[in-house]
């Protein structure tokens, strides 16, 4: 059942945030060789500052995709306010990780190592996020169903006890997927582009989710988070790339792949809104965002390969 309980989400999502920097400490000892002491002192150092950068991160970037609304609104009631429908989820964790970047700096540790370590908890932290959402209302939630799904599948609001209304659960789904993204940190953390592959597929994976998200970022189809994302993604790809160049090595086949989803990701974004039909009636919105799952999936195997032929 749909519920705003915001006391429930902070102290959740406020032990979540424990237990993952507890577990970046563990991870600085035994990944990065650090001693005990140093560990928890910069583990805390970054849980502190990730708290301020994450809500700073947060409002800042929502604020960059609804300046033209937030200035009607008055910049001032905006940014002391706390509302979960204006906070931006990736502006959250990109301030987060930017605590631990700067948090490494300021003991003077290596900063791509304490990302690295980080990889693991900082998936770990944003699927509990993502599973936080449960007490934020409709927040997380997909379309509207006409036969019930159990929960996590689906929560329902019951405006009458004789007719509850049910919608697919989005936000559990992210969680799930993420959990899995920390799965390949873990398996993959003594990789040097560990946090970078995690970003990677954090970002990949929210593309399709992003898009079956009821409420987002967005402007008319164009749903910001969506979009930067694709870009981050992108960008990492190329990265790869100019770095295959530096090695005389091609490496552009997953940057150019990247393009391609895009195009099609954009065409299956009109079908599901209806600007493009396939017949008659268009094609059911499982068939769409199987394909657009597909296209992603493909993305996916062309970053490991690129990944595969960078000599690091």
């Amino acid at each position: 059942m749909m519920v705003t309980d915001i006391a429930a989400y902070l102290l959740f999502l406020s032990g979540s945030a424990v237990v993952c920097f507890a577990l970046y400490a563990l991870m600085l000892k035994t990944r990065n060789g650090q001693s005990g002491g140093q560990a928890v002192l910069q583990s805390a150092i970054a849980l502190g500052m990730s708290v301020v950068l994450g809500l700073v991160g947060a409002k800042l970037l929502y604020f960059i995709f609804r300046f033209t609304y937030i200035l009607r609104l008055g910049i001032g009631s905006y940014f002391f306010s706390l509302k979960a429908d204006e906070l931006s989820y990736y502006g959250g964790m990109a301030g987060v990780c930017f605590g631990v970047f700067l948090s490494a700096g300021i003991l003077g540790r290596k900063p791509v190592q304490a990302l690295n370590a980080f990889a693991f908890p900082g998936a770990l932290l944003a699927a509990m996020a993502r599973f936080a959402e449960y007490w934020l209302g409709s927040l997380g939630t997909g379309d509207y169903l006409d036969d019930p799904l159990p929960f996590p599948l689906a929560v329902s609001e019951v405006w009458n006890p004789d007719f509850p209304e049910y919608y697919l659960a989005i936000f559990m789904l992210e969680g799930i997927v993420y959990l899995r993204v920390a799965l390949f940190a873990w398996q993959n953390r003594e990789d040097r582009l560990c946090f970078v592959r995690t970003v990677f597929y954090l970002c990949l994976s929210q593309i399709i989710c992003e898009s079956m998200r009821a409420q987002s970022i967005r402007w008319l189809f164009v749903r910001y988070e969506q979009l930067l994302c694709y870009l981050v993604c992108e960008g990492i790809l190329i990265a790869y790339a100019v770095r295959g160049k530096k090695q005389h090595s091609g490496n552009w086949q997953a940057a150019v792949f990247g393009l391609v989803v895009c195009g099609l990701t954009v065409l299956e974004e009109f079908m599901l809104d209806g600007k493009i039909s396939v017949g008659e009636y268009g094609l059911p919105p499982v068939v769409i965002y199987g394909c657009m799952a597909w296209g992603l999936l493909e993305l996916a195997a062309c970053e490991h390969k690129a990944r595969r032929r960078l000599k690091l």
